[in-house]
């Protein structure tokens, strides 16, 4: 193993701690049946299974950040990872929170690229696995299916950028509020926060992702709560009726 895979045992992007050994199979066991892997060839799923270095990135931890050195790709067991991305016109500002399932971090895998161009944050404690970028780039360098496969990761950034813009320009402030705490809380996959209060989000953070007043996030949440759609409680919402909360955000098309 490189230097440039060592930092993160098996990467070099972060200070996460990998974790025992013994926790790897609930890791596999649930990226076998949740998001990208899952629907990826069984070669190719168990291929990166042996790859994996399990870790725990505590909150508010850099997963990695734009210019960062190049590493391999990170699938998420529980929590959230924030991206935050940026233009000529703007500063970095968060735009969405993946959830268990969900992998990232191929850029430089797939492009040779030598640098990240985003920055990924936890936003609350989560579990997260590495597969490092040497075996990795070995792999899709001998292996059609499997660049094909880790390309689709690619595809899938595509259907959720064009989801965010979308929620963006829902004009009424309620109706884009609960487009997008359907989509950064993974509701509509069926994903369950591990706390019984729920997700860690912000208000602040919320209206950062719908653009929007922190005062306008907070009167909409009340309004959903007493409607029985969400509970809140400081820096924590939980989804209780995802359908009444789909149903609302469809009623202004």
């Amino acid at each position: 193993m490189s230097a440039h895979d060592t930092r993160m045992a098996g990467g070099r992007d972060s200070g996460a701690a990998a974790l025992p050994e013994a926790w790897r199979d609930h890791c596999a066991a649930m990226l076998r049946a949740r998001g990208w892997l899952a629907g990826q060839p069984d070669r190719f799923r168990e291929q990166i299974l042996r790859m994996i270095v399990p870790m725990h990135a505590p909150r508010g931890m850099p997963v990695f950040s734009v210019d960062g050195p190049a590493g391999g790709i990170y699938g998420i067991v529980s929590g959230g990872i924030g991206i935050e991305g940026s233009g000529p016109y703007n500063v970095p500002r968060l735009g969405h929170i993946l959830r268990a399932g969900s992998w990232f971090g191929h850029g430089p895998a797939m492009s040779g690229r030598d640098h990240r161009v985003q920055n990924m944050r936890a936003m609350e404690d989560s579990e997260l696995v590495y597969v490092p970028l040497a075996p990795l780039r070995a792999l899709l360098e001998t292996d059609a299916q499997a660049a094909r496969c880790v390309g689709t990761i690619a595809d899938g950034g595509n259907i959720l950028g064009t989801r965010v813009i979308s929620d963006l320009l829902i004009p009424s402030v309620p109706h884009r509020i609960a487009a997008v705490l359907l989509r950064v809380t993974g509701a509509e996959e069926g994903i369950e926060p591990d706390h019984p209060e729920g997700f860690i989000i912000s208000q602040s953070d919320l209206g950062e992702m719908a653009n929007v007043s922190r005062s306008n996030v907070n009167r909409v949440l009340g309004d959903f709560a007493r409607a029985g759609w969400i509970t809140k409680h400081y820096n924590r919402l939980r989804i209780r009726d995802t359908a009444a909360l789909q149903g609302f955000a469809a009623s202004q098309v």
